[in-house]
């Protein structure tokens, strides 16, 4: 178990100490679990309140945050900074180099130096591990599957025959990345399955969470770009393209050659129709639902996605809608009052509709 002093986290982090440096911790924690040994954060000035209270030895804050009358350490990107404490506490994890003995591997594997395979994981013929990856118990590689140097696959991921995994890639349990996208040509009415014959290629550092499915390309491959992070339980459809450094959040669902841009975000169940573009730095707002090409730079939510702004607009009119039916049922009262008085009107006048 580490243990560091306040005096060298703060130098960790880059960070000026409002306390004592001697004081130990042994580990983080949240504001309110935090007790004496911990160390604790407060990003924004919504949690400072709590910060007051909570009984951690030291909260990380933004370099203009007020005394809160407990010890901090004032840094520039709080954030990151609680990154940094994670990555120094956080447990070393070792796992064996080679390959255990109840791994099935085929004809011409090759296995990098420091490599790590693990209890139960079949490997197909031609396949290529590099150097100190680590492939965990009960994986299935394909024929012909190349996994790059430093990649991580944790238990029960599956990759289909060809698929391409780069450098230093992290995928989750129970993931498969190159099965059949879903493509049928319905005839009459029976649905003749289209072959997929491509493959999937997953660039360096992308990051794919828990029970994820990529699907493989009919011809070409799906690509999921540098630096991408996918979140558990995402779809994503066959020969789409991902570019770089892109945000994939939990039960997205990406149809078939879609296009997504370096650095868009897709939050929360999201969805993206087939043939679509989304141009970069895009965000599509949790639950919005794309449905036609998105310039690059453009923030939209609802369902079909507009400009986030324009469909705030339509939630507060809806919010309203309540009153204003009130306000119709009166007008159309008061419009009934008025046909009655004028049909009155009309009654009183003598014949020849003159009124003198």
């Amino acid at each position: 178990m580490h243990v560091a002093d306040l005096g060298e986290i703060a130098r960790l982090v880059s960070g000026e100490l409002i306390g004592p440096a001697d004081v130990e911790v042994c580990g983080p924690a949240t504001l309110e679990d935090a007790g004496p040994q911990h160390i604790t954060f407060a990003a924004e000035p919504r949690y400072f309140q709590k910060a007051k209270a909570t009984r951690a030895a030291a909260v990380l804050v933004p370099r203009d945050a007020p005394d809160l009358g407990v010890p901090m350490i004032r840094v520039a990107h709080p954030r990151l900074a609680w990154v940094q404490v994670l990555e120094y506490f956080a447990p070393a994890v070792t796992h064996p180099e080679g390959v255990h003995p109840t791994a099935v591997l085929g004809v011409d594997v090759k296995v990098g130096r420091g490599a790590s395979i693990g209890a139960h994981v079949w490997i197909g013929d031609g396949a290529v591990v590099g150097d100190g990856a680590v492939i965990e118990a009960g994986c299935v590689i394909g024929e012909g599957v190349t996994i790059g140097p430093g990649s991580h696959l944790y238990p029960r991921v599956t990759l289909y025959p060809g698929v391409k995994i780069g450098r230093n890639v992290i995928i989750h349990a129970g993931s498969v990345v190159g099965s059949d996208g879903f493509g049928y040509v319905t005839v009459g009415r029976k649905h003749r399955k289209v072959p997929h014959l491509g493959d999937v290629v997953i660039e360096d550092d992308v990051e794919i969470g828990a029970l994820v499915s990529i699907d493989r390309g009919v011809t070409g491959s799906t690509v999921v770009g540098r630096g991408t992070k996918i979140d558990n339980l995402v779809q994503i459809g066959h020969n789409v393209k991902i570019g770089a450094d892109c945000m994939i959040v939990s039960q997205t669902g990406i149809a078939g050659s879609a296009r997504i841009g370096d650095r868009v975000t897709l939050a929360g169940q999201s969805g993206v129709a087939g043939h679509l573009s989304i141009g970069e730095e895009s965000v599509v707002a949790a639950r919005g639902v794309v449905v036609g090409d998105l310039p690059a730079g453009s923030f939209v939510s609802g369902m079909p996605a507009r400009p986030h702004r324009e469909q705030m607009r339509i939630i507060a009119l809806t919010h309203r809608l309540p009153q204003m039916s009130e306000t119709v049922a009166e007008l159309e009262r008061q419009v009934q009052a008025l046909q009655e008085r004028l049909r009155r009107l009309e009654e009183e006048l003598p014949a020849g509709g003159d009124a003198r």
